[in-house]
């Protein structure tokens, strides 16, 4: 295993090897590969892979463009529902190509070839370039926290459209776990993994509430917030809302309600350019997965299944974070 280094500087990013971490170390032994081991970003200490640092120069000089949109959120946070909301938008509310190209295909996801296991990167493409290649108006995800933006975005120098997407802690931290079993393979318990994410190492991209609230307090008027509860509820008025920002407020009542329609819970599990069953089913075939074949990546799709994961004792853990986070940022959260 790869021992701890002092911290290095990595192109304006200090860089903090935390692979000697004891619940690092824990994670790594419940996984069947980024045996590279996992790094800090400084100050802000996100967690990510030893081997993202090689791309952070290019994301943070990546060429942003004013017309872009960018889909900003935490993993499992609504995100893929939201893309194919923004998605239809944009494209005159083309069904048709919805239902044939996959979504990936049809918006880069940016920083993707900079999370993947070093020795897969090879079998895709390069997920920065292709996002540089897009034509305008580009659509681009990142799970990125706001610091870890490309610098345009943070220094204002473009003005590109944010929408930034927030669900419960609790909800995700368990929908999290079942997608780091299906796609990374993790074979730890569900209390080793909410440990994990209590402790801000739940994989790449953690700490959680740092991360929502690095969008919170930027709180520039190009940014529209979204929360994944308040989709569950009224999704028409999420659409709404999405096509005003966005300056395509031109749909009738019906072709919203068909929107509405195509994005519903029980289309997207039976959509193959939306469920990213491919995506598991390649995991599983190679051998990136503890699950049994066949295993969705659109699991259950409901607000509240924390319930049936966590303890009142540990359930009190996130309401203490999520507590600390509304002071901080003002964000309203639902405590069920």
């Amino acid at each position: 295993m790869t021992q701890p280094s002092s911290t290095e500087i990595e192109d304006k990013h200090e860089i903090e090897d935390i692979t000697s971490n004891s619940l690092i170390q824990e994670l790594m032994c419940n996984l069947p590969g980024h045996k590279n081991g996992f790094i800090k970003v400084k100050p802000y200490d996100f967690v990510f892979l030893t081997d993202t640092k090689s791309y952070l120069k290019r994301i943070r000089e990546f060429e942003v463009r004013d017309d872009d949109i960018w889909i900003c959120s935490f993993p499992k946070c609504g995100t893929t529902w939201t893309q194919e909301m923004i998605w239809c938008l944009m494209n005159n509310l083309d069904f048709k190509t919805a239902n044939k190209v996959d979504l990936d295909e049809r918006m880069a996801f940016f920083e993707e070839t900079a999370i993947t296991d070093l020795k897969y990167c090879d079998f895709m493409d390069d997920s920065i370039e292709q996002a540089a290649n897009m034509p305008s108006p580009r659509i681009i995800k990142t799970h990125l926290p706001f610091q870890m933006l490309p610098d345009q975005i943070r220094t204002r120098d473009k003005n590109p459209k944010i929408i930034h997407v927030y669900r419960n802690s609790r909800d995700v931290c368990v929908s999290l776990y079942h997608h780091w079993k299906i796609l990374e393979g993790f074979g730890g318990s569900f209390d080793l993994w909410a440990k994990l994410f209590l402790e801000g190492l739940g994989g790449y991209y953690c700490p959680f509430w740092k991360h929502v609230e690095s969008y919170y307090l930027s709180r520039y008027d190009n940014i529209m917030f979204l929360t994944y509860e308040d989709m569950k509820r009224d999704l028409k008025g999420i659409i709404l809302d999405a096509s005003c920002f966005l300056g395509c407020d031109k749909y009738s009542e019906n072709e919203i309600a068909q929107l509405e329609q195509h994005l519903s819970f029980k289309n997207f599990q039976n959509t193959p350019t939306l469920n990213k069953q491919h995506h598991v089913d390649n995991c599983y075939k190679v051998g990136f997965s503890n699950q049994t074949e066949g295993a969705a990546f659109v699991r259950k799709g409901i607000v509240g299944d924390w319930k049936n994961y966590l303890s009142h004792e540990m359930s009190e853990k996130f309401r203490e974070e999520d507590r600390i986070l509304c002071t901080v940022t003002g964000l309203v959260i639902e405590d069920e």
